[in-house]
């Protein structure tokens, strides 16, 4: 009954140890986006797509002070824009290409909607910096 309960013991290491590195992929790196309503009280409308492969990750309705966050696994055909409206006022822009990365200071970038735009958190010098304004 000992060699029995030795073998029942290796093979419940050997699975937790696949399970557990079956889950870390080599080279494989995230990308991360997160936007802010910093409006003075209005509703934000937050709407990203990818084109190749498409991918629609739907609409999100963000109240005042409310944030919205997504990631994915960089690759070459990954280029995500987004769709920030509210009211009668929109603006479209790119949020993972490398110059944007850059300015972002990494893999995670923080957009924050103002009433006077869109700003880009620099994660190194942690200061916002205008990037685009609210089309009419």
């Amino acid at each position: 009954m000992g060699m029995a309960k030795l073998y029942c013991f290796a093979l419940v290491l050997v699975l937790a140890f696949d399970l557990s590195t079956s889950t870390r992929v080599p080279g494989v790196r995230k990308h991360y986006v997160k936007f802010i309503n910093n409006l003075n009280n209005k509703v934000l409308n937050v709407n990203c797509k990818n084109q190749k492969p498409y991918i629609d990750l739907n609409l999100h309705i963000l109240l005042p002070k409310e944030e919205y966050e997504f990631n994915y696994i960089i690759g070459r055909d990954m280029a995500f824009s987004c769709n920030l409206r509210h009211g009668f006022t929109s603006t479209d822009f790119p949020v993972s290409d490398r110059a944007i990365k850059r300015e972002c200071g990494g893999n995670h970038c923080i957009w924050k909607a103002q009433d006077d735009g869109v700003y880009l958190l620099n994660r190194k010098t942690n200061q916002y910096k205008y990037k685009y304004g609210w089309d009419k």
